[in-house]
């Protein structure tokens, strides 16, 4: 017979507190080998060992009873990896969005004097490879930095140079449901073929109130608050999405960006 382990020694072997493995066997997640009917003691046995380690880790990480569930019961080894996978990619995304946070909080903590000044402008429509989607705030950064590579890659494959800075249409959705259309786009003199997701586009017209952010994308915040307290402040304010034009960028990720302007549409004023 398999020797067993009583809760209290598997307890100790896993790491896991009685508390926890009591409760991974009400949820169905690890169930002891062997319950005696008449005290109700739970058993385990060796060979559950290194499942229940494998819980521990995966826990530890965040991740859901009902993906580790996933995980143990995987008919093979890509299929256990692609879940685990998943979701570290998950963690990595709320890392960027603690990041970001962080580095709100900071700018916070350190208040400038420095008036950040608006002004009106008139930005006429212009061409563009471009790429939209729908997309959640938190998903937001990937997906810039991605959309960005591919545009200058397609770009390059056709031997076009970019006639301007690029940009991004963001639809209020965005802030207000933290999803909602998104565009990308590059300036372009002559039209070109469409290319995976790139596709040639007029970025319209739009009248708008102006400011100029320095610095990374993730400390943008400040730039924002002055547009809404100026466009509330003269009751100017029009539907439409916001838009950026990235005039100074290293790279290709949110981080790289050191010197935006943000444009709020506004009324067309006489």
């Amino acid at each position: 017979m398999e020797p067993l382990l009583t809760i209290g020694d598997f307890s100790r072997a896993t790491h896991l507190s009685v508390k926890a493995l009591r409760h991974y066997h009400d949820v169905g997640l690890l169930s002891p080998f062997d319950v005696d009917p008449n005290t109700g003691y739970r058993f385990y046995s060796a060979a559950q060992l290194e499942a229940a380690q494998l819980i521990r880790h995966l826990r530890k990480l965040k991740m859901p009873v009902e993906q580790v569930k996933a995980v143990l019961g995987a008919s093979n080894m890509d299929e256990r990896n692609e879940i685990i996978v998943a979701h570290l990619k998950h963690m990595e995304a709320q890392l960027e969005n603690a990041r970001v946070t962080v580095a709100l909080l900071r700018a916070m903590l350190e208040p400038t004097t420095m008036e950040i000044a608006v002004e009106h402008r008139f930005v006429p429509a212009v061409m563009a490879a471009a790429i939209t989607e729908i997309v959640e705030l938190g998903a937001m950064a990937a997906w810039w930095a991605e959309a960005f590579r591919e545009i200058y890659a397609a770009l390059r494959a056709q031997g076009e140079t970019p006639a301007g800075p690029g940009g991004g249409l963001f639809a209020t959705e965005v802030f207000s449901e933290e999803i909602g259309e998104s565009l990308i786009f590059v300036p372009i003199s002559k039209a070109l073929a469409e290319s995976g997701r790139v596709r040639v586009m007029e970025i319209p017209a739009v009248e708008a109130a102006v400011a100029v952010h320095r610095g990374p994308l993730s400390t943008a915040g400040p730039s924002y608050a002055a547009l809404g307290k100026y466009v509330a402040e003269h009751a100017i304010g029009a539907d439409g999405p916001i838009r950026e034009c990235y005039l100074e960028m290293t790279g290709m990720s949110n981080d790289d960006v050191v010197r935006t302007e943000i444009f709020w549409p506004i009324l067309t004023l006489p």
